[in-house]
């Protein structure tokens, strides 16, 4: 899922800081989601995907 929520801000041209102002979340929260070492709250995922306009299964790919 980290690699995912990447990817997607990546082709969004978010920066790290520009996804965490969004989102409301810490930049560290933000890396260890990205590294796959966070485990993620279902209501942080559904943040998450409406943040970067996909369904929240999408980032579970």
């Amino acid at each position: 899922m980290g690699r995912n929520i990447c990817a997607i801000r990546k082709e969004l041209g978010l920066s790290k800081v520009e996804f965490c102002l969004q989102l409301g979340i810490s930049r560290v929260t933000l890396d260890l989601i990205e590294q796959g070492r966070d485990n993620v709250k279902l209501s942080t995922l559904d943040q998450l995907a409406r943040a970067v306009g996909k369904e929240p299964w999408e980032l579970l790919r």
